[in-house]
């Protein structure tokens, strides 16, 4: 039996390079199956196909980020995570702008959670982060995990309303300067 040292040594957190876009996508969306498919979502496999959908069609977006994270790394970062075998099972995205450090995403496939892959991209993000403004994101409400995790990060709950996203209820989460 492995042992959680051992499978934290099979994940590895770096810099994307030019083509991980194309993987990125299908994992993508493996993550929201692996995910969301949850009683409270009301989401089913082929539902998250047609949600997302574009990610495959198109990946220039992606591939976009990816570059300016190359060019820009102290306005945006972006990390993949590779297993042993070297493919992508997991990414972080963070931006900074005058007001908010943003956590735009963090998805691990289930392979790679409970690794402690995940607190590690988290610390990269909060050391990237600037300290002198919050740290913001924005999780599914019903995702009591990845709620709980960022708990434990200092994110706090906000009573902002924010619009669904592709139907589903999004809460807002801060980070004070103070970290908590």
């Amino acid at each position: 039996m492995e042992s959680h040292f051992e499978r934290e040594r099979a994940f590895t957190i770096k810099v994307p390079q030019e083509g991980d876009e194309i993987s990125l996508a299908p994992m993508h969306i493996q993550a929201w199956k692996e995910t969301y498919i949850v009683p409270e979502s009301g989401l089913t496999g082929e539902s998250i196909d047609t949600m997302l959908a574009h990610l495959l069609a198109d990946t220039t977006y992606r591939k976009n980020v990816i570059n300016e994270s190359l060019t820009s790394p102290n306005v945006v970062l972006y990390r993949v995570v590779k297993n042993g075998a070297g493919e992508i099972v997991g990414f972080l995205h963070g931006t900074k702008n005058e007001s908010y450090n943003e956590l735009e995403a963090i998805y691990l496939l289930n392979e790679a959670k409970g690794s402690g892959v995940g607190g590690k991209l988290m610390e990269e993000f909060l050391n990237w982060a600037d300290g002198d403004t919050p740290c913001r994101l924005e999780a599914f409400a019903f995702n009591d995990p990845a709620i709980g995790f960022y708990v434990r990060y200092g994110f706090k709950k906000t009573d902002t309303k924010l619009p669904p996203y592709k139907g589903l209820s999004v809460i807002e989460m801060v980070r004070p300067v103070d970290g908590g």
